[in-house]
């Protein structure tokens, strides 16, 4: 049996691919986040539902662009099913393969977190910080939730806007802030409000939100990239409800652009 995951910091689709194919859902992992205990867990929630051994595994997960946390995944993941034939990738590099196949394009992530980065048609070749939710992840999920949070506790929003997030989140301002503190993962927490703005995006308010947000993904996250006239693509549940939005934005730069809700089936088909 051959196992592909695609793991975000909100959920993980398992694919599973024997003579049959189960596709298994669980909670997110992203190991700047999360312990490898958290990531035992779910490994063991899959093999509750795996007869077969295992003989290889492919992670594409969130979080896996640094070595040291392909090493941590990679371990966790050869005791867990016993397979020592486990290779480890980032998210983005299963974008830039969902998206582009074999040919060259800039590939890029926004879902909880936010990515992007240069693929040459086998790799990703050149990648611009995302420095993750607390330092940057701009246009991500986990941004929009804490620039609406911080907007309406500052009172940034109209007072009926005020009233309808304070009604969703079921909290005060300071059980807001506190939440946002311990929440285990917080960047997940964050992108839970994304709903809101999705609901709200007829709003102005809202909508400009969502497009000020990605347009500083723009900035932060494409134009260092520095690679004109190539094919732009996006993943993830951000950029996928608001879509209209982002197409948008790169129409007045006279681009088209791609947009998937995840990579999932890509891969599956693909690998």
């Amino acid at each position: 049996m051959k196992i592909v995951v695609e793991a975000g910091g909100t959920k993980c689709k398992w694919g599973l691919i024997d003579s049959q194919f189960l596709t298994i859902e669980t909670c997110g992992f992203n190991p700047n986040s999360s312990p490898a205990s958290a990531l035992s867990a779910l490994c063991n929630t899959v093999l509750a539902q795996t007869a077969k051994p295992v003989d290889s595994i492919l992670w594409f997960g969130a979080g896996c662009a640094a070595d040291s946390n392909k090493k941590t995944v990679g371990d966790t993941l050869r005791s867990a099913f016993n397979c020592n034939n486990v290779q480890v990738f980032s998210d983005l590099e299963s974008a830039a393969i969902a998206l582009f196949g074999n040919q060259p394009g800039i590939a890029a992530i926004l879902g909880t977190g936010a990515a992007a980065g240069y693929y040459n048609g086998k790799e990703i070749e050149h990648l611009a910080p995302s420095l993750g939710y607390m330092l940057g992840d701009e246009g991500s999920g986990a941004y929009i939730g804490k620039t609406l949070i911080t907007k309406v506790i500052r009172k940034e929003l109209s007072s009926d806007l005020c009233k309808k997030f304070f009604e969703f989140a079921q909290a005060s301002p300071a059980e807001l802030i506190k939440n946002v503190y311990s929440a285990n993962p917080a960047n997940s927490y964050l992108a839970g409000f994304v709903p809101f703005a999705s609901a709200n995006i007829a709003e102005p308010e809202i909508a400009n939100l969502v497009a000020d947000a990605f347009e500083l993904f723009h900035e932060k996250h494409i134009e260092p990239l520095k690679a004109n006239n190539l094919p732009i693509g996006f993943v993830g549940g951000v950029a996928w409800q608001f879509a209209d939005i982002l197409r948008a934005q790169y129409a007045k730069r006279g681009q088209q652009i791609t947009i998937l809700k995840d990579a999932f089936e890509h891969l599956c088909g693909s690998l």
